[in-house]
């Protein structure tokens, strides 16, 4: 019989954590500390951290609270949220020079109305291609015909698709195969069998293990990981070597 009681036996990097409260929602913890003790009871090491006040309302003041909330905290690595407007640019590529930006990730497009098009994001996409930062973008609130006729046009930008689940499934094998660059988050990708076929078609340099936490428990998907029909390198990658790569860090911290 599989324990429900098991220990991570490579080293864990979350790519997908985030932080501080909403305007409409109360985070479940407060602090630094109160997230580390949540990543320490499954297993986590390090997390990729973004404030969640830039994932809806305002993706300036969210990556102004950001740095003050992980106060220098060595096991975050900070993200910062890609707004739709010259402002919000101009926020990136101010962290950039300043050596604080090594990945991106797109503000919600669904609740505001504004499309996921070049006419709208192209100036940022090639930027971001141009610098070799990686963007990440959430399926659960991008519509998959925008992400697929908008980054198809900027072929050298690397992406971490998130949240793709059952209702997904039809659409990633083309998503992957249509964009070389792209790579699944697998937060939410809950169909049987489906993690070890994409690990048969696309190899395992092509998926991350995140937990969308808040939005999602942070454990699930880790457990189901270390269950996988794959030897302890394929797994390493898809819990940390694939993520430290994107972010520029394949020698680790």
């Amino acid at each position: 019989m599989v324990s429900l009681n098991f220990k991570a036996r490579v080293p864990v990097f979350d790519a997908n954590v985030g932080v501080g409260h909403r305007h409409d929602r109360v985070s479940p913890f407060d602090s630094p500390d109160e997230l580390l003790e949540e990543m320490a009871r499954h297993g986590v090491d390090r997390a990729l951290i973004y404030h969640l006040q830039g994932e809806i309302l305002s993706p300036i003041e969210g990556n102004e609270a950001l740095g003050r909330w992980a106060a220098g905290r060595a096991e975050f690595s900070l993200q910062w949220t890609l707004g739709p407007t010259p402002d919000s640019l101009r926020q990136l590529q101010q962290l950039r020079a300043s050596g604080q930006l090594h990945s991106a990730r797109l503000s919600c497009t669904g609740p505001s109305g504004i499309p996921f098009s070049e006419w709208i994001y192209g100036e940022a996409l090639a930027w971001l291609a141009a610098e070799r930062i990686p963007l990440w973008i959430s399926l659960a609130d991008t519509p998959a015909a925008e992400l697929m006729e908008t980054l198809n046009l900027f072929p050298e930008l690397a992406t971490v698709l998130l949240g793709g689940h059952y209702s997904h499934a039809l659409l990633l094998r083309p998503l992957l195969r249509r964009l070389p660059k792209a790579h699944l988050e697998l937060s939410r990708y809950e169909c049987l069998g489906e993690v070890e076929e994409l690990l048969g078609e696309f190899g395992a340099s092509r998926l991350l293990y995140g937990s969308f936490y808040p939005r999602y428990a942070m454990g699930p998907m880790l457990y189901y990981l270390h269950h996988l029909r794959c030897g302890d390198a394929e797994l390493a990658a898809l819990c940390a070597g694939n993520l430290e790569r994107l972010l520029g860090r394949e020698a680790g911290r």
